[in-house]
């Protein structure tokens, strides 16, 4: 595998984390867990099989990858030489409802 594409549904995801966390905690703390993700999304494109799949939260063929210690679920896709994120949601979160949404 190669690297990894961020749909603009992931980007405005993370985006939206980091307002959070800059606005609740600061922009030190929000910066750094942007920054671990992106380290994520490199992890998952040098070893895209460790997402698991969830038939419970959608049909779609997307693999799930659960992002510690913040809770973060990253969804993504196996594409032809790269992964393709497609979002980033906290775990807490009805993710079965927000991909709904989004299909």
């Amino acid at each position: 595998m190669g690297g990894y594409t961020l749909s603009p549904q992931a980007e405005h995801d993370i985006f939206e984390i980091w307002s959070y966390i800059a606005g609740k905690v600061n922009v030190a703390f929000a910066n750094q867990v942007e920054s671990e993700r992106f380290d994520d999304f490199q992890l998952l494109a040098r070893s895209p099989r460790i997402g698991y799949k969830r038939q419970d939260l959608t049909a779609s063929p997307v693999l799930f990858y659960r992002a510690f210690p913040y809770q973060y679920m990253i969804i993504y896709r196996l594409e032809n030489s790269q992964i393709g994120i497609v979002a980033v949601l906290h775990a807490k979160r009805n993710i079965k409802k927000i991909l709904r949404q989004r299909s």
